[in-house]
């Protein structure tokens, strides 16, 4: 912020030059009351009473840092401007200081009043962050439908879940019993040990040139025999279940 050095010695050259410099560094504070995002913020008091009342407070209007008078609460708010007139040395009376402030009223520019925002102050931010981390426990698993640059802040990829589809935990079961234990496979080859007992008959002739026997040599007045068939090549087949790939993030807490 510009700065004016008043205490010198030799005569100071006190002009309109330099009280105008005066007011355009002072006029740099307005900035503050866009630390809240809105342009029409309630920084102190105007704490609404039971009767329907405003008290005094102070307010930002577009960027502009004004008093509030308080008074009965109305639809609308409006910026009073008061000139204070002063004498000259050549005789003449003009306004010189123009006081301002906000109160409600009505007039060409209105401010509605429930546009006004009051901000919450560090301390109460930093309360409801606290809050926050309490709600959402340090390590709590969600699914993130979106790429790993997006993850927001106080979170990290979960890596333990990549290539994993999460089961619940059943206590007790032979195979969801164990907390957090990895299970299952995404390919299985059937062994013959998977494949069920067939059994196939299948009626064949009987051979002419050996009563008794039918067309294979086998015995049996019924001319039918019992057959083994095998089949395949032991494929591996895919096992996984209809799935979505996502990415599985971890709340870490907001360092």
């Amino acid at each position: 912020m510009n700065r004016i050095d008043f205490n010198q010695t030799g005569g100071f050259p006190l002009s309109t030059q330099i009280l105008d410099a005066a007011q355009e560094a002072y006029k740099n504070f307005n900035q503050y009351g866009y630390l809240a995002g809105n342009d029409l913020v309630i920084i102190t008091g105007c704490e609404v009473g039971a009767g329907g009342s405003v008290t005094n407070g102070f307010v930002s209007i577009n960027g502009e840092l004004l008093p509030f008078v308080g008074t009965t609460v109305t639809a609308n708010v409006i910026i009073v401007e008061t000139p204070d007139a002063r004498g000259f040395e050549d005789g003449s009376v003009k306004p010189v200081i123009y006081a301002r402030y906000a109160t409600f009223g009505d007039g060409p520019d209105v401010f509605t009043w429930t546009d006004f925002r009051r901000p919450k102050t560090l301390f109460q931010l930093e309360d409801r962050l606290t809050q926050l981390e309490k709600a959402v426990p340090i390590g709590l698993v969600a699914v993130w439908g979106l790429p790993a640059d997006a993850i927001p802040e106080g979170w990290v990829e979960h890596d333990d879940l990549k290539g994993n589809v999460p089961v619940g935990h059943n206590t007790g079961d032979v195979n969801f019993g164990a907390l957090d234990a990895v299970i299952g496979t995404p390919q299985v080859a059937l062994e013959n040990t998977n494949l069920p007992p067939i059994s196939v008959t299948i009626p064949v002739a009987p051979n002419p040139d050996s009563p008794g026997a039918n067309m294979y040599g086998r015995g049996g007045s019924s001319g039918s025999s019992t057959f083994s068939i095998k089949t395949g090549v032991a494929t591996p087949m895919t096992n996984i279940q209809p799935s979505r790939i996502v990415k599985f993030i971890r709340f870490v807490g907001f360092l």
